[in-house]
C-alpha cells in the first residue's frame, strides 16, 4: 500500500522540487514511486503546493466510500433493472419484491435487504426515499417546505450512518465526535444540556443552552469548538429536529455529518455512555434553568477525571490531552464567524 506524506513532509517536498527525485527520496525516506505519485496526483495547474496537496488528499478520502458504494451498485445491475420492473409501491414492499426476484430469477446475484435499504437511503439508486413515503410533514398534513440551504448544502455534508468509514467505527483516529441533547423539563421553553463526546478518548463537553432552536444550537457548538480549539473531523448525530441544521457546521469545517438511524442509540455509544453518567447527577425532568454553568462544569470534570478500565485506569481527560497534543487543530482557512451573509440569504 502506498504511504502518504505528512503535512510537514509535503512542505519539505514543495521546497525540494528544484532538486532531483533521487535527492528528495533520500531526504524524505520514501521510494521514487511514492514521490512521483504524490507530485502527479496532488499537483495543480500551477504546480505542486503542500496546502493544495492536503486538500486534494482529504477530498479523495471523503469520497472513497461513495465510490465504493457505486462499484458495489455496478455488481448488481441486472438486479436493479429487474427491481425497477417488478416493484409496485402500492402493493409490493421492498422486501416482498426482493423475494419475488429471488424466486423468479434464481440465477442472478441478489443483494441483502439491508444493502437495498442502504441504496434507497443514499438517493443514488433507481428507487429513493420519496418512492417509499414522504418524510417531512407538518401537523396539519401539509408538507413542510425546506430551505434552499438545507436542500443544497445539507445534501453535500450529511451522510447516512452506514457510510461512516471503518476508521471511525473502530476508533482508530482521533477527532471524530458524537453530539446529543440532554433534555430538561419538556413543557414550555426551558434550558437543556448539549453533550459533545470524542469517540477515541471518550472525553465529553457539557454546554447549557436556552432552548432547542437548531440555529442557536449551532452557535453554541461553534463557540465551543473555537474556545477549546477542538479537532473535529466528523460529527455523528441522531434524528432530533434540533440537529436539522447541523450540516452548516459541516459546511464551515468541510467535514461530514453522519446521521444515526432512528431508534439506534447504540450507534452513538460513546455519547450514550457519557449521557448516562450525566444522568447520575441530573435525573430526568431536571429543570436546567436552575443549574448554573459552575455546576455543569463540575459534573463534566467529575466524569472526565473518572479512571477508565479500558485505558488502563487512565481518565478520559488524560487520554484526551495526550491525543489532542498529537493531533492539534489546524484552523487554516476556517472562517471564525459562523453566520454571515450565508444565513441571511
Amino acid at each position: 500500500m502506498q504511504k502518504k506524506l505528512s503535512w510537514n513532509e509535503r512542505i519539505i517536498l514543495e521546497y525540494l522540487l528544484w532538486t532531483t527525485n533521487y535527492s528528495i527520496t533520500k531526504i524524505l525516506g520514501y521510494s521514487r514511486t511514492t514521490i512521483n505519485n504524490e507530485i502527479k496526483n496532488n499537483s495543480t495547474f500551477w504546480g505542486y503546493f503542500a496546502l493544495y496537496a492536503i486538500e486534494k488528499t482529504i477530498t479523495r478520502e471523503k469520497w472513497k466510500n461513495h465510490f465504493k458504494f457505486l462499484n458495489n451498485l455496478n455488481k448488481y445491475k441486472e438486479f436493479s433493472s429487474l427491481f425497477k420492473k417488478e416493484y409496485d409501491g402500492k402493493m409490493w414492499t421492498v422486501k416482498l419484491t426482493i423475494e419475488k426476484i429471488k424466486n423468479l430469477y434464481p440465477n442472478i446475484d441478489v443483494p441483502s435487504f439491508k444493502t437495498v435499504y442502504n441504496w434507497i437511503k443514499s438517493g443514488y439508486w433507481i428507487l429513493n426515499w420519496k418512492g417509499l413515503l414522504r418524510k417531512v410533514y407538518k401537523k396539519d398534513g401539509k408538507r413542510e417546505k425546506q430551505s434552499a440551504a438545507r436542500r443544497l448544502v445539507g445534501a453535500r455534508y450529511v451522510r447516512p450512518f452506514w457510510s461512516r468509514p471503518t476508521n471511525i467505527n473502530e476508533r482508530k483516529e482521533f477527532g471524530h465526535w458524537e453530539i446529543d441533547l440532554i433534555v430538561g423539563k419538556s413543557k414550555g421553553t426551558h434550558c437543556h444540556l448539549l453533550s459533545f463526546t470524542e469517540r477515541v478518548s471518550r472525553y465529553g463537553f457539557l454546554v447549557k443552552i436556552p432552548n432547542k432552536n437548531q440555529w442557536n444550537l449551532n452557535l453554541y457548538l461553534w463557540n465551543l469548538i473555537w474556545k477549546h480549539k477542538l479537532n473535529v473531523k466528523s460529527i455523528t448525530q441522531d434524528n432530533g429536529l434540533e440537529f436539522s441544521t447541523l450540516f452548516f457546521i459541516g459546511y464551515k469545517l468541510k467535514i461530514f455529518i453522519y446521521k444515526a438511524d432512528p431508534y439506534a442509540s447504540f450507534q452513538m455509544d460513546s455519547n450514550e455512555n457519557f449521557n448516562g453518567l450525566v444522568r447520575r447527577f441530573f435525573k430526568k425532568k431536571t429543570n436546567f434553568d436552575d443549574i448554573n454553568e459552575e455546576e455543569t462544569l463540575k459534573v463534566q470534570n467529575e466524569i472526565n477525571n473518572r479512571p477508565r478500565e479500558i485505558f488502563g485506569y487512565l481518565s478520559a481527560l488524560e487520554m484526551y490531552e495526550k491525543l489532542n497534543a498529537e493531533n492539534p487543530w489546524n484552523s487554516t482557512g476556517i472562517d471564525k464567524v459562523l453566520y454571515g451573509k450565508q444565513k441571511r440569504n
